[in-house]
């Protein structure tokens, strides 16, 4: 991506009509019925556990939602030996993520603040872990350079990211075709017509958003190309969650 549509990307007018209060509401709830954020959460588990993180690590979720992936994903050996961080904007998200995390046990140090406006010490942190949230963020871009710079040399880097607009039709037969065998079809219907509308209503708005240049839209070959001009050192970047997200992960060169 070129530094004209890096531009455009920062300077879009920052305002949507998603309600973020009520996805978050009922986020977990069709989370759990969805295969493809189960990839994700083990997607995640398996690289912390690769990148051999020190003990004491300072751990970074950037736009933490609900908090599933220190959660879920953290095995209990590095989530109870590292400093474990949650920044959101969402107020909602934020309260729903403190409560699993009092009801785990696990001791995370969370932050209402927007991302654009958080300052983390050069070289402080140990790893950044975003998923599907940058996209939303004011100018994304800069704060993939500020990350960049909160790492440690050496540090990790764990992003994915929503790049292509998703087909709500798509999904709600996928997510029936998915959980039809274990739940059955009224009670997966059941599901979708009540928390699955409020989702479905809130991507259609996301949607809106990254058409308009709002949030941002990106193909995988754009995502590498604006990390790797940025300065991570690349191990791995491709499509996931069905080929509406984009992965990368690596870390800050040392």
């Amino acid at each position: 991506m070129n530094e004209i549509a890096l531009k455009r990307i920062d300077l879009a007018e920052r305002s949507s009509n998603v309600d973020w209060n009520g996805y978050a509401r009922c986020y977990d709830l069709l989370c759990s019925l969805n295969p493809a954020y189960a990839e994700l959460i083990q997607e995640f588990r398996s690289f912390v556990v690769g990148a051999q993180l020190p003990a004491g690590a300072r751990i970074l979720d950037l736009g933490g939602g609900t908090g599933n992936f220190f959660c879920d994903a953290l095995p209990s050996e590095i989530a109870s030996t590292s400093e474990l961080m949650h920044l959101d904007a969402d107020a909602g998200m934020l309260a729903i993520a403190k409560e699993k995390y009092q009801a785990r046990g696990l001791r995370v140090r969370t932050i209402h603040r927007d991302a654009s406006r958080s300052v983390f010490p050069a070289a402080s942190l140990d790893c950044v872990l975003s998923v599907n949230a940058l996209y939303a963020m004011p100018y994304p871009a800069m704060i993939l350079r500020r990350a960049y710079h909160w790492l440690r040399p050496g540090g990790s880097l764990f992003l994915v990211d929503l790049g292509r607009i998703q087909d709500t039709t798509e999904w709600t037969s996928f997510l029936v075709k998915s959980n039809a065998r274990s739940l059955g079809v009224f009670r997966t219907l059941r599901v979708l017509l009540n928390e699955g509308r409020v989702i479905s209503r809130a991507n259609r708005r996301i949607a809106d958003a990254q058409r308009s240049g709002i949030y941002w839209q990106h193909s995988t070959e754009q995502w590498r190309e604006t990390l790797e001009t940025i300065g991570f050192e690349l191990n791995s970047v491709r499509p996931v969650y069905r080929g509406y997200s984009d992965l990368a992960y690596g870390r800050r060169p040392a």
